[in-house]
């Protein structure tokens, strides 16, 4: 058995879930490998797991977070695009707040995790997109974002499903917007896969083979959905109308592995959030960027 160290943002989540999933099923160890999964809370503390040499892979840390530490000299690969977009973050107000719409932001603290994160990547483009003036404000996780969010410490919450859906559904809070509401963001590699340079150089085949394994699990959750909804609302302890709830949010070529899609437009959004201060020249995207695998169409 193959051992692989895996740095996953935010376990619990739909998609950085899924090799937990893969695991639990057996499907790995098939395969001969044997995957150990560590959740972390955010896309900075991802990528720190992956370069201080504790784990192999980092799964799904935000794209911008992961160019800002290669940019810094980090031995550090993309190794795949983990997911399209960003729809699975949403905002949400309490039911009593005068706040409607995105217009309604203007002058308003608005939550995200952490800095360097996706989260924070989808604000500053929906201030770009909108040209409204409001403040970010990295507020940690999302139990503390509901307390700060609730107390009115900050206007507006932001959540990752499955967690505040259930109030959502009693309509003690609402939902403002989402991540797909960021037209420039849509069709953008939000999140990504990495690994350490010794891990793709040394182990590259091991590296191909948890990415296709992964994959087929992947497609197995979509054509079982019953079933992996369950699953779901197992880890997350939630109702299984809930877990059907969250993976509304997911659709299954949203989570696909591959080259990073729209690469330029990629660049320019970390150079305007100031992640990092010049696009990638050819040289140095082809030393950051080594996609082992490519979801099959």
């Amino acid at each position: 058995m193959e051992k692989v160290k895996v740095a996953t943002t935010f376990l619990g989540l739909w998609d950085t879930s899924q090799p937990t999933f893969c695991k639990d099923r057996g499907e790995f160890a098939k395969a001969g490998l044997d995957v150990e999964v560590l959740s972390t809370r955010g896309g900075s503390e991802n990528v720190q797991a992956v370069v201080a040499g504790g784990m192999d892979i980092g799964f799904s840390p935000g794209t911008n977070a992961v160019l800002a530490a290669i940019a810094q000299g980090t031995k550090i690969k993309i190794i795949s695009s983990e997911f399209l977009g960003q729809n699975d973050t949403f905002f949400y107000v309490p039911a009593d707040s005068p706040i409607k719409s995105i217009a309604d932001l203007a002058g308003k603290s608005v939550a995200f995790p952490r800095p360097g994160g996706a989260g924070e990547a989808i604000l500053l483009a929906l201030k770009a997109e909108r040209k409204i003036d409001f403040k970010p404000v990295a507020t940690g996780g999302m139990d503390a974002t509901f307390t700060m969010t609730m107390t009115k410490q900050i206007d507006v919450g932001y959540s990752v499903p499955p967690s505040v859906l259930d109030q959502v559904q009693k309509g003690i809070v609402r939902v403002v917007f989402a991540g797909d509401d960021v037209q420039s963001l849509k069709a953008l590699t939000g999140r990504v896969v990495i690994a350490s340079d010794e891990f793709v150089k040394n182990r590259r085949a091991t590296a191909v083979k948890f990415m296709q394994v992964l994959d087929r699990c992947i497609d197995w959750a979509y054509a079982n959905k019953a079933e992996s909804a369950k699953m779901y609302a197992a880890l997350n302890k939630i109702d299984a109308g809930i877990a059907q709830k969250a993976l509304e949010f997911y659709k299954r070529d949203a989570l696909a592995f591959g080259e990073i899609s729209k690469l330029d437009e990629v660049m320019k959004l970390a150079v305007d959030g100031k992640f990092i201060a010049k696009p990638f020249t050819p040289d140095e995207i082809k030393n950051a960027i080594d996609i082992v695998y490519t979801t099959k169409k």
